[in-house]
């Protein structure tokens, strides 16, 4: 299951090409100006398209937002990065990779994911995409490390499947990486490491005292 999928896919008969100018223009802002800079209005100037064409792509800011992650996954190559956790069949790796794609992904993209965690306290449509996204993960992470934690016999019988992948997405989360790594000064390697073991060592013991 691909959990960060488009919160909203391109309409049918659109043009892709529209589409991909648009995120390409929205990312150029946010990278230039930051992410208030990235409005609707200054994406539809820099694609040089209507305010319209825009809204025909993306019903609005927060839906392009969203999106626009989807956008600079692929263009860092890492859109396949569930599929790589996927294959791996080591629950301590399967781990260690998830905390090194955030830290890979949260560097280069944190302009933009500050932006939507905040839209989220401020806008009903942005809340529901976070949403959407979040009960995706906790989906993925369940069935896919956590299962496979569980079948290596790393996982408490008293943790739940859901419970343990929502606290893993909440440690997991870029807020949890911008606090410890951009305001606490913990390095990359710091980051992976405490929390790989951490997440092994809280499974392996009970739920609840």
């Amino acid at each position: 299951m691909r959990a960060v999928a488009n919160d909203l896919a391109p309409v049918s008969g659109l043009d892709i090409g529209t589409r991909e100018r648009i995120l390409a223009a929205a990312w150029k802002i946010i990278d230039e100006k930051g992410e208030a800079a990235a409005t609707m209005k200054a994406v539809a100037k820099l694609t040089g398209v209507s305010r319209q064409a825009v809204y025909l792509h993306f019903a609005d800011r927060s839906h392009l937002l969203s999106s626009l992650s989807d956008y600079v996954d692929e263009k860092m190559g890492l859109g396949g990065w569930m599929q790589d956790v996927e294959a791996l069949d080591d629950g301590e790796k399967m781990l260690r990779r998830v905390a090194e794609t955030r830290a890979q992904r949260s560097r280069v993209m944190a302009s933009l994911v500050r932006s939507i965690e905040s839209d989220r306290f401020r806008d009903e449509s942005a809340a529901a995409a976070w949403r959407r996204r979040h009960d995706l993960n906790i989906a993925w992470m369940a069935g896919t490390v956590v299962r496979r934690l569980a079948l290596e016999g790393r996982v408490h019988p008293s943790w739940d499947h859901k419970q343990a992948a929502t606290l893993m997405v909440t440690l997991f989360s870029f807020r949890a990486w911008d606090d410890l790594t951009q305001f606490s000064d913990w390095s990359t390697a710091t980051y992976v490491e405490t929390l790989t073991a951490t997440v092994l060592s809280m499974l392996a013991g009970p739920a609840r005292l």
